[in-house]
């Protein structure tokens, strides 16, 4: 694994391996994916189909493939009851996010979300008509956390139709806890507030914190419950455009197919399909090399903000693999930190007003990275923070 991080890293050194967004002297450690090669279980899953030349129409066995794998690695590495049944195959998650924004509410609605967050919960509700009912995240001693009272507040507008939770957290790297989850449960079911889960980061977490699938942690046991999934973050499959939509009841999907008869969303492909798969079913054992490499990049990534403080505050993030750093003495005028890194480090993070507006000061950094390009990059933002 070491040999493939590096020879994959060695192309973000240049100039970034697949975007051209920037300069070739900028290391572009913004962009949500990983710099690892894939599982040699899903390589050898896209190869064979391509030795195949098995490129025909996929046919719905292969979804409920997926769907059965879903349900399948659910159970063993959640231990939660997903019903293959019950779970539509989509082509990505910001699909599924917008397709449950025009499913569960109507325009002019109220949509719940717990800034910051990650840009396209934001889009989906302003593109399709809905208002933001923002819960910005409280920066408290131990991490961020639910604004619980603003929460209910939100929660009690009769507008108010739908909440979006994105568990692990992006970009904060909060994994809620089970009580947590239980009280955003709570509220959402006392006000008919429907819940859509975005749960892509479950696998990436940290020891000793574990995911929680909210369907477990709901006092409904899910009834009232959409969740999303998709290999794509875990095993670095963005590309290959594959995901999950679970539905907690019949109710919630009929009313999603409803809004969407069959063939409007699409289907993925046959080798979407059958990567996914493998990944669920085989990919184990690279996730967990993977994320012993997480686990030494998160340690470095705070090992420097905690030797730079009070000029960059974070806290550690318990999953995902983004660092939200907040870089708390920029120089005046000098524009938000991701401006001020990429012009004086060359260092391009993805930018804190991305996720939410007063977020200026913020930025979050990709870790997912060889440990020689992470220190590459952090040695050039130390340089630039000593720039007065």
């Amino acid at each position: 694994m070491a040999e493939l991080v590096l020879a994959e890293s060695r192309l973000r050194a240049q100039g970034g391996k697949k975007w051209r967004t920037y300069a070739d002297d900028v290391l572009p450690m913004w962009l949500a994916d990983m710099d690892f090669q894939p599982a040699e279980a899903v390589r050898r899953a896209v190869l064979d189909t391509g030795r195949a030349g098995n490129f025909t129409y996929p046919f719905d066995a292969e979804h409920r493939g997926v769907a059965e794998a879903f349900a399948a690695r659910m159970r063993a590495r959640f231990g939660w009851e997903a019903r293959a049944d019950r779970t539509a195959v989509i082509a990505d998650l910001v699909q599924g996010l917008t397709a449950a924004v025009m499913a569960y509410s109507e325009p002019g609605d109220g949509v719940i979300v717990f800034s910051p967050i990650y840009p396209p919960f934001v889009r989906s509700v302003e593109a399709s008509g809905r208002e933001v009912a923002d819960v910005p995240m409280v920066d408290g001693p131990g991490g961020f956390v639910i604004d619980f009272d603003l929460l209910r507040r939100q929660a009690a507008r009769p507008d108010v139709r739908l909440m979006l939770l994105c568990n692990p957290h992006n970009p904060t790297g909060r994994v809620f806890t089970a009580e947590e989850l239980r009280h955003v449960s709570e509220v959402a079911l006392e006000h008919g507030v429907v819940v859509v889960a975005d749960e892509v980061h479950a696998d990436l977490v940290f020891a000793p914190h574990r995911h929680t699938v909210f369907s477990t942690a709901a006092l409904d046991s899910g009834a009232t419950t959409v969740t999303l999934q998709s290999a794509t973050k875990a095993f670095n499959l963005g590309g290959l455009r594959c995901a999950v939509v679970h539905f907690g009841s019949e109710r919630l999907r009929q009313r999603f197919t409803a809004t969407f008869p069959d063939r409007v969303l699409g289907r993925v492909s046959g080798v979407s399909a059958a990567a996914t798969t493998a990944a669920w079913s085989d990919g184990d054992g690279w996730l967990s090399t993977v994320l012993e490499v997480l686990e030494l990049n998160r340690r470095t990534v705070f090992e420097w903000v905690t030797a730079h403080r009070p000029d960059v505050h974070a806290h550690m993030p318990e999953g995902t693999y983004f660092a939200w750093l907040d870089f708390t003495r920029l120089p005046p005028g000098g524009g938000s930190a991701h401006e001020h890194l990429l012009k004086t480090a060359r260092v391009a993070l993805q930018a804190g007003e991305h996720f939410a507006g007063p977020c200026t000061s913020w930025a979050r950094l990709n870790f997912a990275t060889s440990p020689l390009i992470l220190t590459e990059a952090l040695d050039r933002m130390e340089a630039a923070l000593a720039v007065p």
